[in-house]
């Protein structure tokens, strides 16, 4: 059986997903229901999967990231078993407005013709009134932890605020999932909390690309322009995906350029780094125009740094429980490839335990996420193994291979030919490759390594990091 939409599928499987609605309702309460499940739908099944879909792409993350477990479980009682279960966003542009979305960017000067403004009707006026993307309540300066490899950005964003200056255009750029759309939601809400400002608006690319497409089909680019310079803080949110999209890019540069000559702030965020946006198909003068304001990096957050947004998390949070420091230090450890998957790995906990009055260990920790554990496991190496040493022990992935051989720098050796030799079970002369020693050295190491761990607790505990590093 497969169906598609529960507006379009058969009458027994409406009746199963609104039985399937209520029950999400009951277990998750009116308000979370309200916030985040109100607008799903069925958007195809399966024998063995389930895709379910919603309006935002906010909302699938945060769907995805937080009750993945919940929607799952929750089917497997009400409706039956279930393999596979995915989130997707809707298509919530007309047909209409699709096909212009793929033929507008070759007509940057050419008239839309009088049928397409009659079909799109006053979708232009409608875009523009909802341009303005809401923001997180929860994302702002204070909850916003900062470490070496945010610090120049979180310091950029609170200088568009700084009053009596010239306005510079800032953009702050990294990686998905480092805390670029916080600091816009942070700068947002400061800017708003002044009451001595005027309007602000951030606005996502999507709904950029929306609003640009609806004022080209009713031929209505300047009231699009106006609209926008109706604010005083313009944010804007992934640049990047605006890739290809020429007439909107030419929009977007002509509102940049309006804007910071009347004086008003933008803030703007991408992946890319200025030199690279022309490469990936931005427009030259856009990304020249990014080049010449106050340009900000966000590196991937250090260990430490993830420690300190966790806390932060569980700080802000409205959970009855209690998350032991050993979990997060686990969770900052082990969850690396980005800070949302950081977040992700605690809000699975805070879902399953936030309302309840009980200290979460380690233990239970690591069953909650043991799916998430098991998706990011990977074939490990002896490269691996002494980058984890090299945590471990505070040291650079260079000291562990050099010749120098200071204490803190043997001891972290001899950590790293215990795990390659216990975890990895790799031979002697391999590990003596690796770490540029010779296998009598490699052995002897190894016998040190078994004799610390009988009575050095701080050895212990290193050993400990470095197999949670290689086994989870």
């Amino acid at each position: 059986m497969q169906t598609k939409d529960n507006n379009e599928g058969g009458a027994g499987d409406g009746a199963a997903f609104d039985r399937y609605l209520e029950a999400l309702r009951g277990r998750v309460g009116e308000a979370k229901y309200k916030s985040w499940f109100v607008d799903l739908g069925l958007a195809e099944r399966t024998q063995d999967s389930v895709t379910l879909s919603t309006a935002t792409q906010a909302k699938r993350d945060m769907l995805d990231n937080r009750f993945l477990p919940v929607l799952m479980d929750t089917w497997r009682q009400e409706i039956g078993p279930v393999e596979r279960f995915r989130l997707t966003v809707r298509k919530t542009l007309s047909a209409q407005v699709a096909k212009v979305d793929a033929k507008a960017e070759k007509r940057v000067n050419g008239a839309v013709p009088a049928l397409a403004r009659v079909a799109a009707g006053d979708a232009a006026g409608t875009a523009q009134e909802t341009i303005g993307a809401p923001l997180d309540p929860r994302r702002t300066f204070e909850t916003f932890a900062v470490g070496d490899s945010n610090r120049i950005a979180c310091a950029a964003a609170r200088q568009a605020l700084v009053k009596g200056m010239p306005r510079e255009l800032v953009y702050i750029y990294g990686e998905s999932g480092l805390g670029k759309t916080h600091l816009l939601h942070a700068v947002s809400h400061e800017w708003e909390a002044d009451g001595a400002r005027g309007p602000r608006a951030y606005i996502t690319y999507r709904n950029l690309v929306n609003a640009c497409v609806s004022a080209v089909l009713s031929n209505a680019a300047q009231a699009f322009h106006a609209r926008l310079l109706e604010n005083d803080l313009l944010a804007f949110d992934d640049i990047h995906f605006l890739q290809g999209k020429d007439r909107t890019q030419e929009e977007l540069l002509i509102v940049i350029d309006a804007a910071l000559d009347s004086g008003k702030q933008v803030v703007i965020a991408g992946d890319l780094p200025p030199s690279k946006l022309a490469d990936a198909g931005i427009n030259k003068r856009l990304a020249d125009r990014l080049a010449g304001g106050l340009c900000a990096p966000v590196h991937p957050a250090d260990e430490a740094l993830r420690l300190e947004i966790l806390k932060k998390r569980v700080a802000s949070a409205s959970a009855k429980c209690r998350i032991a420091d050993e979990v997060l230090a686990f969770i900052a450890r082990t969850f690396t490839q980005s800070t949302r998957e950081t977040i992700g790995a605690l809000n699975q906990l805070l879902l399953m335990y936030g309302n309840e009055e009980l200290v979460v260990d380690l233990d239970e920790a690591k069953a909650i996420l043991k799916s998430r554990l098991e998706d990011r496991r990977k074939v490990v190496t002896l490269d691996d193994a002494i980058a984890a040493g090299a945590e471990a022990f505070g040291l650079k992935l260079e000291e562990m291979t050099c010749r120098s051989q200071p204490q803190r720098i043997v001891r972290a050796r001899h950590a790293v030919v215990w795990c390659a030799r216990e975890i990895l079970k790799e031979s002697f002369p391999r590990i003596g490759k690796a770490l540029r020693r010779d296998h009598t050295t490699v052995m002897s190491s190894y016998r040190r390594a078994q004799a610390l761990l009988e009575r050095d607790k701080a050895f212990q505990d290193a050993v400990r990091r470095i197999r949670e590093a290689l086994e989870d």
